[in-house]
């Protein structure tokens, strides 16, 4: 038995104490103890883990990790939920609660010595990350952290958004005299802190520092940590927030160069000074901090200890929602809703120089008039909603090159004065189209009970709006006159031009028309561009997004990218493993699109792809050659004409005449993919996903469906008829117009990943309706379990109608301009064959390797990235005197 000992009051201290008696002593006795423990401790803390549910050594892990008791009743936290449920939206407190509960629970212990801890916060472009951070800090600073330093990007007015923001939510102006402030909203981190830097650590509970990650300000900040004495680095827990984490922190010099760069030096020389306490990256993009090092010994900031997944809530209007995904399942078309616009290429010479020494004649095109008036209407539907105290705001980002902002600025200003003029006058006619023409494209959106938005109401709001608008740019070299500053009690109606200094972090309050031409070859950073995501409480049915050719398709498939990445990382927590024991994988692009800057992949490499159970579609189609059409369309008859002794009996008549064909050898899959030509879009992603099955799981045989639709046309193959299936085109740029290709967004439906299982069951229908609304991963655990883990391939054969019927009037238009342009081409009788597969399921875990997905080594050679490079440090430096 082991030696009795004395509680605490404090449940820290139990479990801390609990520890220290068991350590390096025998296990008897253990559980009596910990009983102790639990029932004079656990009653009073919900949230707690309890201990009598684990295994003695789950217990011990316990002890060693979990410190954290829940947030104090009336403690800076509360202060902070009270101000969230009177400001924020309902239901934001739980979720922040939940979620830092976690983040928190994974912390370094304060005031435990060489507890130190790495950890990645990973949530959404635009979705409350500075919100959730915040409570992080206030439950850490109610559990005797000391020194809270937030590393907020690379530019000036980001930093002074979350200085701000922070002092806000934190009550440091309600309460000056409880903090010790080293920045403010105007000044960085300056030289004169570290001449007392002791004596500030020791009289001082809470004490907060809000950083650029500039060279200067990283130095003067590690020359205040260096200051300290030793005893007071001991007795002083530190927590490091590192905003936009994916942003200069990761290593970035090129492959072969021992040094690291600059800011990713410093920050590693940051951390060496903590001798207790926590980094906690934050970023919607994680793709560059997953691929750091994480040997121990590179010292480089690779989350080690944990990475967190904030929850993605439903009023969130991510790229799944906006660009026509179902939300989990990601690859899956569901009714996209109607808020996208298409900038014709024609027009592309007006709106972004061709190169940085380019000639360029800005100008409003038309594309871009559309937008402002809009814009301008927009803005008056929310004042007659009651939201004239509220910001509006327009993002013109169409060039990351500085010179051009100003020049477009100018362009729409001229737009914007002889409008002004007439408004004045009380002509606003030209609006009356614009109204008409958009208010009702997305009504679905709205919620909440909105007074009616009618034209005479509208009308009369023009004339404000229009008093009030006002062009801003917002780059490196704006005056600060000129920049984008909320912070005025008036609310602001903006257009706002810029680059890189609006595609990181910054805020663009009440932002709802986007203008977008800007493109790049990197995941990160076109998500990072995407600021129309985010909240619009009130007005969701107002935003539009007007994009380039070809920007919509790059982001459907960065969706796909980020479920696919949290999946990854919620197996990762399941397996109760930390991330420097298991990698966590990142999809390629099977085309240009590279994963983040080739420098900061130096430690990737690829690992085996895991096809298992993943749906892969064709959803773009080559159209110009008639010839490779019917080909396509022999293919298929010819793999039907083979197989057609297959064809399940005793199908159901109401299945829509769909006929599926089982127990199909992985050979004759092959042999079709031989025979079928996909769209160069694709690579050879199918024929990879089948030569894989044919390799991992030879014995494993396929499902064959035919599917049959609504429209029509006809298809016939072997003896089978069936109807042709609608799938409208949405993608009107060039390349289409040309008639070279279209693109239908998604050809799968939500429960096709389980049309074979459907059609092969004969039960009633209320047990057929098991197949409907599920989500991906309750799919592919339905495939593997189905006839005691069959786990079969699928292959879906789509016959797509030519001349399908679009169901918003934006794809009316297009495919109207389409038949105008090439009708013989696009709209023959004949249809178009799409295609679906599923690859099998590894059912019964025979698999020892099961395969491209990059984990942490390609390497590639890469202009230097524009958005890394940050605007210059014009702040003053800050002196404790404001």
């Amino acid at each position: 038995m082991v030696q009795k000992f004395q509680l605490d009051a404090s449940f820290d201290d139990a479990l801390r104490q609990t520890k220290l008696f068991f350590e390096g002593q025998a296990l008897d006795g253990l559980d009596e103890a910990l009983q102790q423990v639990e029932s004079n401790h656990y009653a009073s803390v919900s949230s707690a883990t309890k201990l009598h549910e684990t295994s003695i050594s789950q217990k011990l892990d316990m002890l060693q990790q979990r410190w954290y008791a829940g947030p104090l009743k009336n403690g800076l936290w509360q202060e902070l939920a009270d101000r969230m449920r009177s400001n924020g939206p309902k239901g934001a407190v739980e979720a922040v609660d939940g979620s830092t509960e976690a983040i928190v629970a994974a912390m370094a212990e304060p005031r435990v010595e060489h507890d130190r801890r790495l950890g990645l916060v990973v949530g959404n472009v635009q979705s409350g990350k500075t919100a959730n951070y915040s409570g992080v800090i206030a439950k850490a600073l109610d559990q005797n952290y000391k020194l809270v330093i937030v590393l907020s990007g690379i530019h000036n007015n980001l930093r002074r958004q979350t200085q701000i923001r922070l002092e806000r939510d934190l009550g440091v102006s309600d309460n000056p005299s409880a903090w010790h402030g080293l920045t403010s909203p105007e000044a960085d981190f300056g030289t004169t802190a570290k001449r007392n830097a002791s004596s500030i650590i020791s009289n001082n509970a809470r004490i907060l520092a809000v950083v650029k990650k500039n060279k200067n300000r990283l130095e003067n900040l590690l020359e205040f940590l260096r200051a300290l004495d030793s005893d007071v680095v001991r007795r002083t827990p530190i927590l490091i927030i590192d905003d936009e984490s994916d942003q200069a922190t990761p290593d970035s010099s090129p492959k072969g160069k021992e040094e690291a760069s600059t800011i990713s030096r410093l920050m590693r020389e940051l951390w060496a000074e903590v001798v207790n306490g926590t980094y906690i990256g934050y970023t919607a993009t994680p793709f560059a901090n997953v691929f750091m090092n994480p040997s121990a010994e590179a010292a480089e900031l690779y989350p080690s200890n944990f990475i967190h997944v904030m929850p993605t809530p439903d009023a969130y209007f991510g790229a799944a929602r906006l660009f026509g995904l179902d939300a989990d399942l990601a690859a899956v078309e569901v009714e996209a809703h109607d808020v996208l616009r298409y900038i014709p290429d024609a027009e592309l010479d007006a709106l972004r120089p061709a190169g940085r020494d380019a000639v360029f004649d800005a100008g409003v095109t038309p594309a871009l008039a559309d937008a402002i008036r809009w814009f301008i209407v927009a803005a008056a539907v929310r004042r007659v909603r009651g939201q004239h105290e509220k910001h509006s705001t327009m993002l013109i980002h169409t060039t990351h090159n500085v010179d051009p902002h100003f020049d477009l600025r100018d362009a729409v200003v001229n737009f914007l004065e002889p409008r002004r003029a007439r408004a004045r006058d009380g002509d606003v006619r030209e609006f009356y189209t614009t109204f008409h023409e958009e208010i009702d494209r997305a009504p679905e959106l709205l919620t909440g009970n909105a007074q009616e938005a009618t034209w005479p109401r509208v009308e009369q709001e023009i004339l404000s709006v229009m008093r009030n608008l006002r062009v801003s740019v917002d780059n490196g070299q704006a005056d600060a006159s000129e920049r984008l500053d909320y912070r005025d009690e008036d609310p602001q109606t903006v257009i706002v031009i810029g680059g890189g200094t609006l595609s990181r972090g910054l805020t663009l309050e009440g932002l709802f028309v986007s203008f977008f031409t800007r493109s790049s070859n990197a995941y990160d950073t076109l998500l990072q561009m995407g600021r129309w995501f985010g909240y619009r409480s009130g007005y969701e049915d107002l935003q539009r997004i007007w994009l380039s050719s070809g920007l919509d398709e790059d982001y459907r498939f960065l969706a796909q990218v980020e479920y696919e990445l949290r999946q990854d990382i919620d197996r990762l927590i399941r397996s109760g493993q930390a991330p420097s024991q298991i990698a966590v994988r990142v999809r390629q692009h099977p085309g240009r699109l590279q994963i983040t800057n080739p420098n900061k992949m130096k430690h990737a490499h690829e690992v085996e792809v895991d096809f298992e159970g993943y749906p892969m579609q064709t959803y773009v189609f080559d159209v110009g050659s008639e010839e490779a059409l019917e080909s396509n369309r022999q293919a298929a008859r010819g793999l039907l004409e083979r197989i057609s002794d297959r064809v399940a009996q005793g199908q159901r008549a109401d299945a829509g005449e769909s006929r599926v064909f089982t127990g199909v050898p992985v050979e004759e899959v092959e042999r079709f993919f031989q025979d079928f030509s996909v769209h160069s879009h694709f690579g050879d992603s199918f024929a990879a996903a089948v030569a894989w099955s044919a390799t991992k799981l030879p014995e494993k045989p396929w499902n064959v469906v035919l599917a049959s639709g609504s429209e029509h046309g006809q298809f016939e193959a072997a003896g089978f008829t069936v109807s042709s299936v609608r799938r409208a085109p949405i993608s009107p740029d060039e390349d289409a117009v040309k008639g070279k290709h279209i693109n239908i967004r998604a050809l799968m439906s939500g429960d096709d990943m389980l049309l074979d299982l459907k059609l092969l069951d004969t039960g009633p229908d209320s047990e057929r309706s098991k197949y409907s609304r599920r989500d991906r991963t309750s799919q592919k655990a339905m495939r593997a379990a189905v006839n005691d883990g069959d786990g079969n391939g699928l292959l879906i054969l789509y016959p797509l109608s030519p001349r399908s019927t679009p169901t918003t009037r934006s794809r009316v238009e297009m495919q109207e301009a389409l038949r105008r342009v090439n009708p013989d081409a696009k709209f023959s009788d004949q249809p178009i064959v799409g295609v679906a597969l599923v690859a099998p399921i590894d059912s019964r875990q025979e698999l020892t390797s099961k395969g491209t997905f990059l984990a942490v080594t390609p390497h590639f050679q890469a202009d230097e990235d524009v958005d890394e490079l940050p605007t210059p440090d014009t702040e003053k430096n800050f002196t404790g005197v404001v």
